[in-house]
């Protein structure tokens, strides 16, 4: 026998006396998983294929269960699950927890008039040291982050044609984070609520407008129907996710798996990407069908809706010295790219 698992019990046991074995192997590690949306949405399968990918990386290693947004606890509580163990890991929204942590889970997740394409978020992060930061503040939570998800864009669909900054004034829109505060500044009232609650508020309008997807993402939510407008101004261009994993769980993993799950988060943020990339065209050209209109704010005034929004993130910088290091981080990095 040139290789054996953990075992126990009589399993153990049979296979000492015999040296084979003719049942199948236990895995080391046997996790459960909680992703932050609903099967079906690109995000969910990019984090199934991460699932997958760990556990054909690890040689069987380890074996993750997977289940959909809410299945093991609320959205909202996903830090103090996480951190007390109700799941092993999950696929969370930095921005959900600014309450708890600040405006350092807002700059985690992204901040509008900031970066425009995923290889300079992806860049930012790896080879600006970003992620450095961002572990450092969710360890506090007593979180270990192991990755960003990044995200194709994070668009809003509204009931009413959205062509300039005015169109704002009054609008009931779902969001949260730094959008929230830019919207808010707009004259929007910002509306926070989880994805599955979306669809209805629009068709009864509680919602007036939301942001939740890129168009593969809205269309498998049938926003469509109740939402005939599209703004091709993106207020996220390049959001993330992130894997969350219990401090204990990560730190019982020998190396050699820290390194499998972390390489298998980085492909997932590819495979998240690769499936917007193959599916958004077609996606909003079926709602285009199905009678939604794409609409537009003149390049001008959005970026001027874009400079409101960088004053408001650079304000971060007063908050605490770990958020101050970011803003600073994201201003260097901004000014590499000539912006």
């Amino acid at each position: 026998m040139t290789f054996m698992r953990k075992l126990s019990g009589l399993s153990a046991a049979v296979l000492a006396l015999t040296g084979t074995a003719t049942f199948a192997l236990a895995a080391d590690f046997s996790w459960k998983m909680q992703s932050n949306l609903n099967p079906g949405e690109p995000g969910y399968i990019a984090a199934e294929d991460f699932a997958e990918n760990v556990n054909r990386m690890s040689g069987g290693r380890i074996e993750i269960e997977m289940f959909p947004g809410g299945a093991l606890f609320p959205l909202a509580d996903g830090l103090e699950s996480i951190s007390l163990g109700i799941a092993d890991l999950a696929v969370l929204t930095g921005g959900y927890f600014a309450g708890k942590m600040g405006p350092i889970a807002n700059l985690e997740t992204g901040v509008p008039g900031s970066l425009r394409t995923p290889l300079e978020r992806y860049t930012f992060f790896y080879e600006e040291g970003f992620i450095d930061v961002v572990r450092e503040a969710f360890a506090k939570q007593d979180v270990h982050y192991v990755a960003p998800q990044l995200s194709s864009s994070w668009d809003i669909m509204s009931k009413e044609p959205i062509t300039s900054a005015a169109d704002f004034e009054g609008l009931k829109i779902r969001t949260f984070g730094l959008e929230a505060e830019w919207f808010e500044s707009l004259g929007a009232s910002p509306v926070f609520m989880g994805g599955s609650e979306i669809y209805t508020a629009l068709a009864t309008g509680v919602l007036d407008a939301a942001r939740w997807s890129s168009p593969a993402g809205n269309f498998k939510s049938s926003y469509h129907e109740v939402a005939k407008y599209y703004l091709s101004n993106s207020p996220m261009p390049v959001p993330n996710n992130f894997f969350a994993m219990n401090t204990g769980v990560w730190n019982s993993l020998p190396d050699d798996l820290k390194a499998v799950v972390e390489e298998a988060a980085k492909l997932s943020s590819f495979k998240y990407m690769s499936l917007t990339a193959l599916n958004d065209a077609d996606a909003l050209n079926q709602m285009k069908e199905a009678g939604v209109e794409v609409t537009t704010i003149p390049d001008a005034e959005w970026a001027e809706m874009e400079a409101k929004a960088k004053t408001l993130w650079k304000a971060y910088a007063e908050e605490d010295e770990l958020t101050a290091k970011a803003v600073k981080m994201l201003e260097d990095y901004m000014a590499k790219l000539g912006r």
